[in-house]
Formats: structure tokens, sequence, C-alpha cells
């Protein structure tokens, strides 16, 4: 199993993109109502409207305004006017104002936007309890009027917006989920420093973004206890990708400099959340970062192709075990000549990429839901939380400086046997490892200066006990615990 490719969504957002929509007529007072109830979400005081005019087959309403706060920052959106104007077809559509303010305090620092939507057309579909939004716009973007002692651009746009959101009744709540691609994105910071001469410079561009978010919202949600939510029903699981991003920067301020590009190719971002489960995966490839600055003698250059970490586990009791898992590579990793000098001025290692990579899962059982907030309490105080069942480690990776060290394995564990490990569930399995080149690292340690004689004396000794050899500079070790509790090295027992 390589855990890279699982990751489980709370809920499915193409199950909220399709149903009846194809067929069924909407009313402009239905969409106006199923945005109301989408807006719940801001609370029962987070929205105010002025006025709402209806006539024959409009809805028009005005001084809408959107608001969250709580002790350390509030949000306020003003949209202005909206408009649900029946197509005759069975379709609404809704136009906005073509740019709407929106005003943030953040621990006291004002922060005025505005929201761009050029050529916006939004198209609804569906009826009451399954409706489902088309959306295309020719940029939408979100521009950074003024934050407090700020003097600059800031601007996030994205170009050729095309996608859709919809909201599904379903017994006992909704759910709620969206999709939407850009052919681009383009970002620009271009401020100057507070009461300084100094600057801060950059930008970027992200070609064919998508993103997709789904959740289920239960009907009794309580949104002014967020700590309740995922044990009585929410969930939620989306993620992005994109198939390119370049960025640079450049900035000068409080006698500091740098300037640099980082450079992606294909990229993810993917999570997951309900009370049964969690998730999160991110991946990147041909990841490549320049660097100047005041603060290093030379350039750094860093480049690999490819990064990652991915993670599943349980949230949940059960009287069954449940997977879970972690995954971590980073290949190819390289870094300039200049920066190798400071470790290894003269030479001696391997200047190879270097690669690292771990594929682990297993299988465990918990004895309380880690959502819920009294089940939490308890299992603070309980001395096991759960249990572990078994453990799988798929891939092992570690290539550096002129060495390979490669393992698999697999254990399982007898949690009615507590004592032959002190505690601990007894395992049983193995575990095998090959290692090449490692000797050869000991000796260019040693006339490096790095690695005392006879500390490099004592790992060659610690490698002749647990491994045996195989080839020139290569070992292999198998070590095992059997049914009985004994552990061996390559078939001798050590304990």
């Amino acid at each position: 199993m390589n855990v890279f490719h699982k990751l489980k969504g709370a809920v499915s957002v193409a199950a909220v993109m399709t149903g009846s929509a194809a067929v069924a007529d909407v009313t402009a007072m239905e969409v106006w109502e199923d945005w109301q109830e989408n807006l719940a979400i801001y609370g029962e005081d987070g929205m105010s409207v002025g006025s709402e005019d209806v006539s024959d087959g409009t809805v028009t309403i005005t001084d809408l305004t959107l608001s969250m706060e709580d002790e350390y920052s509030s949000v306020t959106a003003t949209i202005g006017t909206m408009t649900f104007t029946e197509n005759g077809d069975g379709t609404v559509t809704v136009t906005m104002d073509d740019s709407y303010p929106i005003f943030m305090d953040l621990e006291g620092t004002p922060v005025n936007m505005t929201v761009l939507q050029e050529g916006m057309n939004l198209v609804v579909s569906g009826e009451a309890d399954d409706i489902l939004y088309d959306i295309n716009a020719d940029s939408y973007g979100i521009r950074i009027d003024s934050i407090e002692d700020v003097e600059g651009d800031m601007l996030l746009t994205a170009n050729g917006v095309a996608g859709q959101f919809g909201s599904t009744a379903e017994d006992g709540g909704r759910e709620l989920g969206y999709q939407l691609a850009a052919a681009s994105i383009d970002l620009l910071v271009d401020i100057k420093e507070p009461g300084g001469d100094g600057y801060v410079v950059g930008g970027g561009k992200i070609d064919n973004f998508e993103t997709r978010f789904g959740a289920f919202v239960p009907d009794d949600t309580d949104y002014d206890k967020p700590e309740e939510m995922f044990a009585n029903g929410f969930g939620f699981g989306g993620g992005y990708g994109f198939s390119s991003a370049n960025y640079l920067f450049d900035f000068n301020a409080d006698g500091e400099s740098a300037a640099g590009t980082i450079q992606m190719g294909e990229g993810e971002l993917r999570a997951a959340m309900e009370s049964e489960e969690v998730s999160y995966r991110v991946n990147t490839k041909d990841l490549a970062v320049t660097m100047q600055s005041n603060q290093l003698p030379f350039p750094v250059n860093v480049s690999a192709s490819e990064y990652g970490i991915n993670f599943y586990m349980p949230l949940e009791a059960s009287d069954e075990p449940v997977e879970f898992g972690t995954g971590i590579v980073l290949a190819d990793l390289t870094i300039n000549d200049e920066l190798w000098m400071m470790a290894d001025p003269s030479g001696t290692l391997p200047r190879d990429p270097a690669t690292i990579e771990l594929d682990l899962y297993g299988t465990a059982k918990l004895f309380f839901d880690l959502l819920d907030p009294a089940q939490m309490e308890a299992a603070a105080q309980s001395d096991i939380p759960g249990e572990l069942n078994s453990l799988t480690l798929e891939t092992l990776k570690i290539a550096a400086v002129g060495a390979l060290i490669e393992g698999n394995g697999a254990f399982t564990f007898d949690n009615s046997d507590l004592e032959t490990f002190d505690g601990l569930p007894r395992p049983t399995g193995e575990i095998n490892l090959t290692i090449n080149g490692a000797n050869a690292v000991i000796d260019n340690l040693v006339s490096m200066g790095l690695l005392p004689e006879d500390q490099a004396m004592m790992g060659r000794m610690m490698m002749g006990m647990f491994a045996r050899s195989v080839g020139d500079d290569q070992l292999e070790s198998k070590l095992e615990i059997n049914d009985e509790g004994h552990i061996l090295a390559n078939g001798q027992r050590i304990q």
C-alpha cells in the first residue's frame, strides 16, 4: 500500500454536483432562500438585509451585509444589491455588483479590501432542496486597498474562472460542495516599508488551478460551539491542485535584503476530516528555489524532483482495527556547491542528489472518540487510549553522501501479552534492511575530522553485529521477533 494514494473525503463533491438539476425548475425565491440557509454559517446575527423586493419572477435584495467576529478579529462584507431573475426555462440568473468592499479588523489593525468580478455569469438550476450553481467569470480578484501604515498594491486575480457549487438536502442536514477551475492565477505585492525607504515586491503565476470542497452540515449545527461540530456529524473534504507555479520576490527593509525565485511543477493539497477520520496530503513535483541575500556571502540554489507528506488516522472508537498511515518523500534533493562548501570544503563527500522516502501504515483501535470533548477528557486521564494491532514498513529509502539504505517489513502486536516487552504489546514479524556504502561514508567522516576513529570503530562493530556482508561495502540485515518473543538478527538470537 502506498499511503500517498489514500485520501478519504468527508462527503462526495460529485454527489452534490449532480442530481435533478437538468430536469427540475427552481424559482427566484427558492434560490434566495437557499442563499440564506447556506449563509447561516455566519451565525444568527451574521447576515443583515436592508430590503427585499419581490416582483413577477424577480427578487431584489439591497444592502446585504455579512459579518463574523470573535474576541480577536472581525470581518464585514457589504455585498450591496443582488438580483435573482427567473429565465423562463426553469433556471435563475443571479447578478450582483462588479465589486464590493470587505472590511477586516485584525486585533486592532484595520484592513480594507475589494472583491472584483469581471464578466461574472451565475446561473442556478435544480429544485428547492437540490440546487446547482453554474459560474463563469472572465476574472475574479481580491485587492487590498489599505492596511494601517502600509502603502502599496496587493492583488490576487483568477482568470478564466468556471465551475459549480451546490446545496442538497439530506436526512438530518445538508451537503454543500463546489468545484472551481481557473486558467491562471496572478499575484502581485508591491509595498513600501512603513516609515522608511525599503520595499517588498513579489509576484507569481499559477497555471491550471483547480479546487474542490464538500461538507455535510447537520441541521442542528451550533456554530458558536465549534469544538462540538464534528462529534455531532459535521465533516468536510477537499483541496486544490495546479499544473505549475512560479513566484519571485525582492525585498529591502530594515537593513536586510533578499531576492529570489520559486518554481514548481505539478502540485496538490488534499484534506478531509469528519468524526471517524482525518487525512491530509501535500505533494509537489520539480521544485527549484533560488535566493540571494545580503546576510549570505553566496547565492542559494535548492531543487528537488518531488516532495510531499501524507497521513491519515482514525478519530473514532472502534471494536475492529482501523487503518492509519503516513508517508514522506523528498526526492533528488540538490544544493549548490557554495552550500556544500560550508560542511565539506575539501569536497570529500559525494554530492549526488539525496532522497528520503518513507511509507508506513498499520491498524489500530481507539477506545475513545477523539473529537468528542467529553471523551477527550477521559482519554487524557487514561493510561492506554487505544491499542496498536499491526505495523507495516512498505518503503524506507535514504540515499545521501554516497550511501543507500533501503528497508521493508511488517509486525503484528499481541495486546494480551504486556509482560514480554515490559508493558508493550508483544510484536511478531521482521524487518529487512540493505545498506550500501556505509563504510565509505564512515571513512570520509573520519578523514574530515568529523568522526573520531574510536567512534567509527564502534559503529563498524555495531554494523557487524546486526548485518552481514554480501559484497563490496554492501550489508544486509534481517531483524525479527518470533512467536516466543525472541529477537533475532540474521537468524542469531540477540535477546
